[in-house]
């Protein structure tokens, strides 16, 4: 039986693939299972080494492969993550079981007209899902109570929360005994993406893995982000030689 996590850097991901994770992710909806999924990339893990309180909220949730340097280290360290489960691939997957069930799902984050056109844009492509509400992100702290009064009264199969990382997997961990949803997603700038506002990488650099370097060739002002990874690579590169070491003194 093949393992279902795989460390890297101390963070626990799933080793399922994009279909495997779809499915698995349905049945736990289908049988009311809360799940706070996490797509973490090497940004994210290597924020959490710095930060207890994300790494805690890690080490709860379904973690899932968003980034080619997730698939690498795992090569790299011998362990069974064969491809990467991008947030806004998977939005789209769990979106077509929402419609195929007639699940209920909330859009939270991103500005009014983004989040706006990403409602409009997902109730048009998956009619059999039920928006059942949409706030942007761009709320002041006291109103939070009752923005999650509302998601807790609608109480959707889905909710999907892009406020950007960590914000947006903290926001969800603190509230998600209160949320009443079942299956709670972090999603970054997907809405972005899904409004038409960003353009995602053409399928070519996608299979080339290249979709990082063509969104910062698009968004330079990405690049201080983007040094993480050097520093990822190092780090996953030292550990495995250390690693070594200690087996063969």
């Amino acid at each position: 039986m093949t393992k279902q996590v795989a460390n890297i850097l101390g963070v626990s991901f799933s080793t399922r693939g994009f279909d495997e994770t779809v499915a698995d992710l349905v049945e736990r909806i289908a049988s009311g299972r809360k799940t706070h999924v996490v797509t973490a990339n090497p940004e994210i893990v290597m924020l959490a080494r710095e930060n207890r309180s994300l790494r805690a909220i890690l080490e709860q949730a379904y973690v899932v492969p968003d980034g080619i340097g997730i698939v690498y280290a795992a090569r790299w360290t011998k362990q069974p993550i064969s491809e990467r489960v991008t947030g806004v691939d998977l939005l789209e997957a769990l979106m077509a079981a929402a419609d195929r069930h007639q699940w209920k799902v909330y859009l939270l984050g991103a500005s009014p007209e983004v989040n706006r056109l990403a409602a409009e844009k997902l109730a048009g492509r998956y009619p059999g899902a039920r928006i059942v509400g949409y706030r942007d992100g761009y709320f002041q702290q006291g109103e939070e109570p009752a923005i999650v009064r509302e998601i807790a009264e609608k109480a959707p199969h889905l909710l999907f929360v892009a406020m950007g990382s960590p914000k947006q997997d903290e926001w969800i961990d603190r509230y998600r005994d209160q949320l009443q949803a079942s299956l709670m997603m972090g999603v970054g700038g997907s809405f972005d993406v899904i409004a038409g506002k960003v353009k995602r990488a053409p399928k070519l650099w996608q299979r080339l893995h290249l979709e990082w370097l063509y969104r910062l060739l698009a968004q330079p002002s990405r690049w201080k982000r983007q040094l993480a990874i050097p520093r990822f690579v190092w780090t996953v590169l030292k550990e495995k030689g250390e690693n070594r070491s200690e087996r063969y003194p």
